[in-house]
């Protein structure tokens, strides 16, 4: 039942300009987000009998989808993109800003994004490649290089390849090692298209009728229950953990604003990393982040 999921894929995608139509931004974005629940819905069950890798694969790419057609929507109205940029917003592209794909620019720069990102890819690779011929299989040591690789390698190139052919994608991943706090982090150095898609559709509304902390709050549950989608119905165990885990960020953020300010770089990157096990919870450290190590087993079976 694999083969469901790219119909679930573009059944989320074209959702966004007929949700569009949608004069009221309550029904709109209401209907947005029964139409994400239904596909999420529809590829857990045709990927029950798919091993937990290939249920997270299959989940995440129908949740992407879905979040691209929300985005859309919510950012049309009487705006639209032509069904060729559209289709590069949401096949191609992981940010969550499709006014960037309105109109092509000239002059771009582009090609130290493509150099950056491959030699992080490569490093990626290699350090990937170490923790799997350490056998040491510890959630952080196994997440970094396969972040390093992708989030900032993989990502990068693939802005320098958008950029390259006109469209003006900004960074999603700067450099978190200049995040200055719990805030900081989130907001501005970890997939900052996410951040921006969930300020947008979450935090904003809830701020406008229960004051700015409640929309912060709301940005980081609503992302622990995305997270849960993607982590942990895929190995099915784990259940609330990854919302724990945002919860807890929340209360953090909100207490550095309370309490004067960013907590310094050191104490946020700390704070992030050590509750790791929360939001990745063991099943889901054994059956998806150490099976992506498997590549190497494959490679070396196939090597003369």
């Amino acid at each position: 039942m694999i083969a469901v999921v790219p119909l679930l894929m573009l059944a989320g995608i074209a959702a966004g300009p007929l949700l569009a139509r949608v004069r009221k931004t309550g029904w709109r974005r209401c209907c947005g987000w029964l139409v994400l629940a239904v596909l999420v819905a529809a590829a857990e069950r045709a990927l029950a009998d798919a091993d937990a890798l290939w249920r997270m694969v299959g989940i995440c790419c129908v949740l992407l989808a879905a979040m691209k057609g929300l985005v859309y929507a919510d950012w049309a109205g009487p705006r639209h993109l032509p069904p060729g940029r559209y289709a590069v917003f949401a096949l191609l592209w992981f940010g969550m800003d499709p006014g960037t794909f309105r109109r092509r620019r000239s002059g771009l720069s582009w090609k130290r994004d493509v150099a950056l990102g491959l030699v992080l890819m490569a490093a990626g690779a290699l350090g990937a490649w170490l923790v799997w011929a350490s056998g040491w299989r510890q959630v952080l040591v196994m997440f970094v290089p396969m972040s390093l690789g992708f989030h900032f390698g993989a990502l990068r190139v693939l802005k320098g390849g958008l950029r390259g052919a006109g469209f003006p994608v900004r960074t999603l991943f700067p450099n978190v090692l200049e995040a200055r706090g719990i805030g900081d982090f989130w907001s501005r150095r970890w997939n900052t298209g996410y951040s921006q898609m969930m300020q947008r559709l979450v935090g904003k509304p809830v701020a406008e009728r229960l004051g700015g902390g409640a929309g912060v709050m709301a940005v980081f549950i609503g992302s622990g229950i995305l997270h849960e989608l993607a982590i942990t119905l895929p190995v099915q165990a784990g259940f609330g953990l990854p919302t724990l885990y945002f919860t807890l960020h929340g209360v953090l953020t909100l207490m550095e604003r309370k309490f004067g300010g960013p907590v310094g770089r050191i104490p946020a990157l700390l704070l992030v990393a050590w509750p790791l096990d929360l939001l990745f919870p063991a099943a889901f450290q054994h059956d998806v982040i150490a099976r992506c190590l498997g590549v190497f087993d494959l490679l070396r079976a196939g090597s003369p």
